[in-house]
This record gives structure tokens, C-alpha cells and sequence, in this order.
């Protein structure tokens, strides 16, 4: 596909049509089945997934909002769901339980009241008995110490427990969704290849991706941005970026490794390109991690085979070629409402893949300070094998 081409598909709106009310009515069944009376979760993956409560940019530094350890959603096992909100920012969270008849309140913690007993407050509303309360993976341990303190009778359990296996499998409006975020994709790295040309930096490349996503109305990276110059002879440099300030030469490889979020969910993308005329050894490389690939995304056959036994495809073809030592990471991972969720493809993991599954294939080698090789993509897994989400052709693009 040329830029363009891609960039009329970027500009297609895709309806957002998820079924949040059905997703906390399957979500509440499994509570009552294992006796749990009450689930908290923060503003985070979980909240968005089950009732459609947006999240916003982490912050870099801590934000300390009174009460902030409290706050996120009670939601009951029979039915309620608050919104406990800081007093500071609450604004977003009053207008995102708007027009969502399945929350009940949006409730603002005041710096005059003490959080311990607001805490009681709300859960004395869901008549728990001695039920079990399950809590947010992600919730911090000082929240956790006061459910503890409120409820000393009710076990308490992971939120993931429940949420994690209804993420694993998307509907058809999720892989919409995602079939859009990898169609964005796809043209931010069209327009970036355009970009390409010596002397520009990695955070010069990088900055231009954010750029180019910001530009087409997404929320923010699902990442932060990775890309890498590679050659013979130059050590490979790491930076809290993903990204240094190496100004691209002749001979060098240039692996990406960027995503963005749409709509809440996430696409993570990779590819590589190559400054002047590669040497043989690097073609040699490049067709391997696209053949292992191929072979990965053929094998995703539904009910078929395992995360780890998926990994093993792969590896197996590029330990084959002599190469093993170079691919340094597991084969992929789940992405959804995360970019990084389970199943992921690599031992111990024998979940059994299943249909709408969706998973990154992203075989790479790596050579010691040497040339780097990567290709990814989104990829659903089917009942006849893998169905990328994302469509820019593999080749090596040569700058």
C-alpha cells in the first residue's frame, strides 16, 4: 500500500459500539458463582474494559491526589457501580460517567473527609456479609490495607481472576477497533519512512511517529516509541527513551518498534529498514525473521496449538539457521486494552490458543554490537491460522 492509500484509510471513523452493560453482567455472574460481593478497580485497563471509563496519560511523576488509593470503581456483585473520584481532576471523571446509565454515582473525595471512612461509607452500600472482595491487580498496597482494616471478614482475590479471561477473547467490535488502530499504524510508518534520511537522529524518528500519531487523532503511544540504529562496530546504546541521539549513517539498519492507542485499544507494530545497500548476511537475516514469522502466524490455528508451543515455531527456525542466540525475547504477547496482556507466547505459558484471540508476532535477531532485525505485527488467531490486523508490506525498505 502506498502513504497515501493508507492515509484515507486512517481518516475512516469507526463507530465505537462496545457492549460495556453486557461485559459487567458476565463479569458479575462469575463474582456471585465464586462468592465475591465486591469488585474495586483502579482507572486503568480493567475499568475501561468493563465500563468504558476512559484512561488518561500516565503521569511521569507521582500526582499524590488526596484519598487517590481509594479511588477507582465499586462495583457490586447484584448490582451498583460508584465512582470514587479525587477532588482534583474530577472533572474527567464526572463527564466520562455521563450518559452511562450502568454507573450509579460519581462520588468526589474531599480533603475534609477521612478516607478510611468514606471507604466504609461506599462499601456498606453493598451489603457484602462476609462475601469476598476482589481487587485490581494494579491496586496499591496501601488501598489494600485499608479494605483490609474495613473488611477484616471478606477474603480478598484478584479482579484479574475474573476480567483476564473475558480480555483474552474480542468481540467483533474490539477487532474493529484494532483492525483501525493497525490501519493507523500502518500509515504513521508510511509517512515515517519518507522521514528517513542521514543524518537524522533516533529521537528525531521517534518524535516524528508521536508526531504522525497525534496528527491522526489517536489517544497516546500504547509504548514508548522504540527506534534503533544498528552497524558492525558500534556498541548498541540503551536509553529510558528507546531511543539516543545516533544520527543515521550509511550501513546502518533501523528497527521500529511503536504503537498507538485508539478507541482503548492498543496496536504495537515493528519493521526494518536499511541505509544504503545491505551485505548479504543482513538479507540472509531479514528473510529468516519474515519466514519464522510466516510460519508463526500459519500455525495459529485455533484449539491447535499452545502460546509456548507457537513460541517454539519460530525459534526453532531461526535456532536452525544458526541465529538462536540473537533472538533474545519471547516470540509475543497478548494486546487488547493493554499492549502487553496474557496469554504470551513463550514457556511456561501452554494456554491453548482460541479464536479472536489476538496476539504480536515479533520475531527478531539481534547480533552483539552488530545489526538488529525485527518485524511485527498484530495477528488474530482464526480456525484456519492467523489473520494480521495490521498490512504494510514486509519487504526491506532500503533508504
Amino acid at each position: 500500500m502506498r502513504a497515501k492509500d493508507l492515509d484515507s484509510l486512517s481518516a475512516e471513523v469507526i463507530p465505537v459500539k462496545m457492549n460495556f452493560e453486557d461485559r459487567l453482567r458476565r463479569a458479575r455472574d462469575d463474582m456471585r458463582k465464586s462468592g465475591i460481593g465486591m469488585m474495586f478497580l483502579t482507572y486503568g485497563a480493567n475499568l475501561w474494559y468493563l465500563a468504558g471509563i476512559r484512561r488518561q496519560v500516565p503521569h511521569t511523576t507521582d500526582s499524590n491526589a488526596y484519598g487517590d488509593y481509594l479511588c477507582g470503581a465499586y462495583i457490586g456483585a447484584d448490582d451498583g457501580l460508584i465512582l470514587l473520584v479525587p477532588r482534583m481532576g474530577s472533572g474527567f471523571y464526572q463527564l466520562e460517567a455521563e450518559k452511562k446509565p450502568w454507573i450509579d454515582e460519581a462520588r468526589i473525595i474531599n480533603e475534609s473527609e477521612t478516607p478510611r471512612n468514606v471507604l466504609a461509607d461506599i462499601v456498606k452500600q453493598f451489603q457484602l456479609d462476609r462475601r469476598g472482595i476482589a481487587l485490581d491487580d494494579r491496586a496499591w498496597i496501601q488501598g489494600a490495607l485499608e479494605f483490609e482494616h474495613v473488611l477484616p471478614r471478606s477474603r480478598i482475590s484478584l479482579a484479574s481472576e475474573i476480567v483476564a479471561p473475558m480480555r483474552m477473547i474480542k468481540d467483533v467490535d474490539e477487532i474493529a477497533v484494532m483492525k483501525k488502530a493497525g490501519q493507523i499504524t500502518d500509515a504513521v510508518y508510511g509517512e515515517v519512512l519518507g522521514f528517513l534520511k542521514e543524518g537524522v537522529t533516533e529521537y528525531d524518528v521517534s518524535y516524528e511517529i508521536d508526531h504522525q500519531f497525534a496528527k491522526r487523532g489517536v489517544e497516546y503511544p500504547s509504548f514508548a516509541t522504540g527506534v534503533r540504529f544498528t552497524k558492525p562496530g558500534e556498541e548498541q546504546r540503551t536509553d529510558i527513551r528507546r531511543a539516543t541521539d545516533r544520527p543515521l549513517k550509511r550501513g546502518h539498519s533501523v528497527t521500529f518498534d511503536f504503537g498507538t492507542c485508539y478507541e482503548g485499544y492498543c496496536s504495537d507494530f515493528g519493521r526494518t529498514a536499511f541505509m544504503g545497500e545491505p551485505p548479504p548476511e543482513f538479507r540472509k537475516i531479514h528473510d529468516l525473521i519474515i519466514q519464522a514469522q510466516g510460519s508463526a502466524i500459519k500455525a495459529m490455528v485455533s484449539g491447535k496449538i499452545t502460546a509456548a508451543q507457537l513460541d517454539r515455531v519460530a525459534r526453532s527456525m531461526i535456532e536452525k539457521a544458526g541465529y538462536g542466540k540473537g533472538f533474545t525475547h519471547r516470540l509475543g504477547h497478548g494486546i487488547g486494552v493493554t499492549v502487553h496482556e496474557p496469554p504470551f507466547l513463550y514457556p511456561p505459558d501452554e494456554t491453548k490458543l482460541a479464536s479472536n484471540m489476538t496476539f504480536t508476532v515479533e520475531p527478531s535477531i539481534r547480533l552483539p554490537d552488530s545489526y538488529s532485525c525485527r518485524v511485527e505485527d498484530v495477528v488474530m488467531v482464526t480456525e484456519k491460522g492467523g489473520l494480521p490486523l495490521s498490512n504494510f508490506h514486509k519487504e526491506l525498505t532500503l533508504i
